[in-house]
């Protein structure tokens, strides 16, 4: 890891930020995001950029906690409680948004067996965009609408969905952003109807269900 001039890092020409100064301002998350993304575990050269570590930030931590916060926000004022019955709804960008998420946990889990870490961020970060400006943003009316009674079901199928990929999203985050991750998880699993572990670093990987994996679907919204 050389310095972003790409020398070697000097203490004595103090050409690299200061390594608890990085963690007190970005989190821990952020730099574990940025170097699991870099050359490093390719084994080659990195010229360590701050920059670099913001934009981890911006790109994809701040976007993750906008999502969650979108959810809390709403689902508070209309005292939701999910079922965990997601996987029923008729919405068809419910039904892509699940697809997406179990293609991201099949991914991650081939790319983990086979040690490409560098090939799991990028993954995170395209699930997450397609999460906030794809999901969210087109489905806003269905959060929007009025109540919770039995002939809306399609905001309550929204709400399930979005809980759904909340949850699971905060397990296949924990190996690569193990604080946030515990924060979305303790916040949301007290509302579970599958119960709680007493941390999401207990829980176990999620599995990737093939059948809800629809590539023509994917390929359609694309």
């Amino acid at each position: 890891i050389l310095a972003e001039d790409g020398k070697k890092m000097s203490k004595s020409l103090r050409n690299y930020p200061d390594p608890m100064e990085i963690l007190e301002k970005h989190g821990a998350d952020a730099l574990r995001l940025y170097l699991i993304d870099s050359p490093v575990v390719k084994a080659q050269e990195l010229r360590f950029s701050e920059t670099g570590v913001k934009d981890v930030v911006r790109r994809i931590l701040l976007r993750w906690w906008n999502a969650y916060s979108f959810f809390v926000s709403y689902a508070n004022i209309d005292q939701f409680k999910p079922r965990g019955d997601s996987k029923k709804s008729p919405n068809i960008l419910d039904q892509w948004v699940l697809s997406r998420l179990h293609g991201l946990i099949a991914n991650t889990e081939t790319e983990m067996a086979a040690y490409r870490l560098y090939n799991v961020v990028p993954a995170l970060l395209s699930f997450i965009e397609d999460l906030t400006n794809t999901y969210i943003r087109f489905n806003r009316s269905h959060f929007w609408a009025e109540g919770l009674a039995s002939e809306n079901e399609s905001k309550r199928f929204a709400y399930e969905t979005l809980y759904e990929v909340l949850m699971t999203l905060s397990q296949v985050m924990a190996p690569f952003a193990p604080f946030l991750a515990e924060t979305v998880y303790q916040n949301l699993s007290g509302v579970s109807p599958k119960g709680r572990k007493e941390s999401v670093h207990l829980e176990a990987f999620p599995s990737a269900s093939r059948g809800l994996i629809r590539p023509d679907l994917e390929a359609a919204v694309r």
